[in-house]
């Protein structure tokens, strides 16, 4: 559907928005006002930030709608002190910072479209980044890994389950959580916060992180059911197919697979945050981009899957189930 002048103008102009918002969480400024109102000086001294940058930044989340003005002082909305506080466990202030770092990513596009991929930046092999991802990722799950999990439908004797690229492991906690009788295994590169999560919530005994490559790393076998979610939009189309080679191997005769991603329809155009979300891989990953429903199905027949279904996540994710025949 063709989009107005008024929405060009304000696709055009939604960086400024988003870009308040950003530095407020670069700059603490919502953990630095907490639960109680603060003028606009102070929330400048506890930030260590120029006095009128802080005013007129402060004033702009009042417009947005992240903070409210009372008698001069300055409170965080509900929506800000739930999510945009550091102290509350349900912020989001490592996934927003990622946001952030995307930014170069973005501003960065139109030299990359002429010139092609830069390739993986070297920051992201750093420990630092690579914990701050994991966090980010598992912030991202508050509103996903509760439906992402309703979509998946395991094997009705299902007892072990890998969760291929599992990050954070906050997939597999809810997916333990939601089949109290399995166990799994997470395996990422880096999965120092997926223990840390683990002991949390006292899955120790269902659940191990294991540490190593995806494509390199020994899987295992016998398992029930793989959940690759969040992956197979890093890499090409070789690179998937390789991966979901290893998936096949490591399941047992009648087990499932189940990729959650940013699906494509059969035009690779929609849904808009998908094609937009492809670019992004684009510039930030190696060899990266979305996928189409098709694609994916296609590869796994291929390796001797059968019995698609597919579920909506959310409009714009969905997962894609298949069985080992």
């Amino acid at each position: 559907m063709a989009i107005t002048y008024a929405e060009l103008m304000r696709l055009a102009n939604a960086f400024s928005e988003s870009q308040t918002l950003l530095a407020a969480n670069d700059l603490d400024v919502f953990t630095a006002i907490g639960s109680a109102g603060r003028p606009a000086a102070e929330v400048a001294r506890r930030c260590k930030a120029d006095p009128e940058g802080m005013f007129l930044l402060i004033n702009a989340l009042v417009g947005l709608g992240l903070l409210t003005l009372r008698k001069g002082r300055y409170y965080n909305t509900l929506l800000a002190r739930r999510h945009l506080d550091r102290r509350s466990p349900e912020a989001i202030s490592n996934l927003l910072w990622l946001l952030g770092h995307h930014w170069k990513d973005w501003t960065d596009i139109p030299d990359a479209v002429r010139h092609g991929r830069p390739g993986w930046d070297p920051i992201t092999e750093t420990p630092e980044f690579r914990r701050r991802f994991s966090l980010a990722m598992h912030e991202r799950s508050f509103m996903l890994a509760e439906p992402t999990v309703t979509t998946i439908r395991l094997p009705l004797k299902a007892r072990r389950f890998l969760d291929l690229g599992g990050g954070p492991g906050s997939y597999a906690i809810a997916l333990a959580k939601h089949y109290p009788r399995v166990h799994g295994v997470v395996l990422d590169q880096t999965v120092t916060v997926a223990r840390q999560l683990i002991r949390k919530h006292r899955l120790q005994h269902r659940l191990l992180a294991r540490q190593g490559s995806l494509f390199t790393a020994d899987l295992g076998s016998g398992f029930d059911a793989v959940l690759v979610s969040n992956v197979i939009h890093a890499f090409n189309e070789r690179e998937n197919r390789t991966l979901l080679k290893r998936v096949r191997d490591a399941l047992c005769p009648g087990g499932k697979v189940f990729i959650v991603e940013f699906f494509l329809d059969d035009t690779l155009t929609k849904p808009a945050k998908a094609s937009v979300f492809s670019v992004m891989m684009y510039k930030f990953t190696a060899t990266g981009r979305c996928y189409g429903w098709r694609e994916a199905e296609g590869w796994l027949k291929k390796l001797g899957f059968g019995r698609f279904t597919r579920r909506a996540v959310t409009p714009d994710i969905g997962t894609s189930e298949a069985t080992k025949l």
